[in-house]
Protein backbone atom coordinates (compact mmCIF):
# COMPACT_ATOMS: atom_id res chain seq x y z
CA UNK A 1 0.00 0.00 0.00
CA UNK A 2 2.85 2.36 0.75
CA UNK A 3 4.25 1.67 -2.73
CA UNK A 4 0.85 2.40 -4.28
CA UNK A 5 0.72 5.68 -2.35
CA UNK A 6 4.15 6.65 -3.67
CA UNK A 7 3.18 5.79 -7.26
CA UNK A 8 -0.11 7.69 -7.07
CA UNK A 9 -0.01 9.90 -3.98
CA UNK A 10 -3.13 10.84 -2.07
CA UNK A 11 -5.51 8.41 -3.73
CA UNK A 12 -8.39 8.26 -1.24
CA UNK A 13 -8.93 4.51 -1.64
CA UNK A 14 -5.26 3.79 -0.92
CA UNK A 15 -5.22 6.17 2.04
CA UNK A 16 -8.34 4.56 3.49
CA UNK A 17 -6.76 1.10 3.18
CA UNK A 18 -3.53 2.36 4.74
CA UNK A 19 -5.53 3.74 7.65
CA UNK A 20 -7.31 0.44 8.11
CA UNK A 21 -4.05 -1.51 8.02
CA UNK A 22 -2.42 0.89 10.49
CA UNK A 23 -5.41 0.58 12.81
CA UNK A 24 -5.22 -3.21 12.71
CA UNK A 25 -1.52 -2.97 13.59
CA UNK A 26 -2.31 -0.71 16.54
CA UNK A 27 -0.79 2.40 14.94
CA UNK A 28 -3.54 4.89 15.78
CA UNK A 29 -1.46 7.93 14.78
CA UNK A 30 -0.91 6.66 11.21
CA UNK A 31 -4.53 5.52 10.93
CA UNK A 32 -5.79 8.92 12.05
CA UNK A 33 -3.48 10.72 9.61
CA UNK A 34 -4.60 8.56 6.66
CA UNK A 35 -8.34 8.72 7.42
CA UNK A 36 -8.20 12.46 8.06
CA UNK A 37 -6.55 12.92 4.66
CA UNK A 38 -9.36 10.88 3.04
CA UNK A 39 -11.92 13.23 4.58
CA UNK A 40 -9.98 16.30 3.41
CA UNK A 41 -9.73 15.01 -0.16
CA UNK A 42 -13.20 13.54 -0.56
CA UNK A 43 -15.26 16.05 1.47
CA UNK A 44 -18.29 13.79 1.10
CA UNK A 45 -19.49 10.55 -0.41
CA UNK A 46 -19.20 6.97 0.71
CA UNK A 47 -15.45 6.83 1.26
CA UNK A 48 -15.47 9.98 3.40
CA UNK A 49 -18.38 8.53 5.39
CA UNK A 50 -16.39 5.32 5.97
CA UNK A 51 -13.37 7.33 7.11
CA UNK A 52 -15.50 9.34 9.57
CA UNK A 53 -16.97 6.08 10.90
CA UNK A 54 -13.51 4.54 11.30
CA UNK A 55 -12.24 7.65 13.08
CA UNK A 56 -15.25 7.58 15.41
CA UNK A 57 -14.54 3.97 16.35
CA UNK A 58 -10.86 4.63 16.92
CA UNK A 59 -11.57 7.69 19.09
CA UNK A 60 -14.17 5.75 21.09
CA UNK A 61 -11.59 3.04 21.84
CA UNK A 62 -9.16 5.73 22.98
CA UNK A 63 -11.75 7.21 25.34
CA UNK A 64 -12.05 10.42 23.30
CA UNK A 65 -15.84 10.64 23.49
CA UNK A 66 -16.12 14.18 22.14
CA UNK A 67 -13.99 13.40 19.08
CA UNK A 68 -15.91 10.17 18.53
CA UNK A 69 -19.26 11.98 18.66
CA UNK A 70 -18.04 14.64 16.22
CA UNK A 71 -16.91 12.02 13.71
CA UNK A 72 -20.11 9.99 14.15
CA UNK A 73 -22.10 13.17 13.51
CA UNK A 74 -20.20 13.75 10.27
CA UNK A 75 -20.77 10.12 9.29
CA UNK A 76 -24.52 10.44 9.89
CA UNK A 77 -24.69 13.70 7.92
CA UNK A 78 -23.02 12.07 4.93
CA UNK A 79 -25.26 9.01 5.12
CA UNK A 80 -28.35 11.23 5.26
CA UNK A 81 -27.25 13.82 2.68
CA UNK A 82 -24.40 12.36 0.61
CA UNK A 83 -22.36 14.67 -1.58
CA UNK A 84 -21.56 13.66 -5.10
CA UNK A 85 -18.02 12.33 -5.60
CA UNK A 86 -15.44 15.00 -6.41
CA UNK A 87 -14.99 13.85 -10.02
CA UNK A 88 -18.69 14.23 -10.77
CA UNK A 89 -18.90 17.67 -9.16
CA UNK A 90 -16.03 19.08 -11.22
CA UNK A 91 -17.16 17.66 -14.56
CA UNK A 92 -20.73 18.99 -14.29
CA UNK A 93 -20.14 22.27 -12.47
Amino acid sequence: MERADKLQPEMPETLYSMGKAASLEGDARSAERAWTKVVEIEKGGELAAQAHFALAGMYRKQGKAEDAEREMGEFKKLKTHPLRPKALRSSHS
